[in-house]
């Protein structure tokens, strides 16, 4: 039999394996902390690792949030979670290339899992997950000791009780 052709298409596919389809095993992780005149004060990068391909757990993302909410002595609340993940197909990469936009940017609502689209190899370096902080106020926390407003309690109808005359009969 005559392999050669075999060899061949083996070469020629290597050429362009980067141009396939794969999942993705680690991501890029940009913190970008805004403090309260609404400027951005400090972005990092940082690069994880999936423990499972694809997919980040709620556990992750919140021990994220945990370790990456305090920095130089100043507390940050998350702002929001922004997903960029490229999901072009082989055959859309000349037309992106040349003309064609497209938004890979996705608002995530919840603290929940995050899955990723499989990505191009050649484009998975630019996948990202980025966290903005914003810089918690320290006037809330100060209370003005002239401002006092007495505590009001209501209470429910149910909890009054009533007493009924029972009338007796001739």
């Amino acid at each position: 039999m005559d392999d050669e052709w075999i060899n061949n298409f083996d070469k020629t596919d290597k050429l362009y394996q980067d141009f396939y389809k794969d999942d993705l095993y680690y991501i890029n992780i940009t913190l970008i902390y805004v403090n309260r005149e609404n400027e951005i004060e400090r972005t990092t990068q940082e690069s994880l690792l999936f423990s499972v391909p694809n997919y980040i757990s709620r556990e992750e993302i919140l021990k994220i949030l945990k370790w990456s909410s305090i920095k130089d002595n100043k507390k940050y609340s998350l702002l929001s979670i922004l997903r960029y993940n490229i999901t072009l197909d082989t055959e859309d990469i000349k037309d992106y290339l040349i003309a064609e936009e497209r938004n890979f940017l996705t608002i995530i609502k919840n603290i929940d899992a995050i899955h990723f689209e499989k990505t191009i190899t050649m484009m998975q370096d630019l996948n990202d997950l980025i966290f903005i902080f914003y810089e918690k106020s320290l006037e809330l926390k100060q209370t003005d000791p002239n401002n006092c407003t007495k505590k009001i309690y209501f209470r429910s109808l149910s909890h009054k009780r009533k007493t009924i005359k029972k009338q007796y009969k001739d």
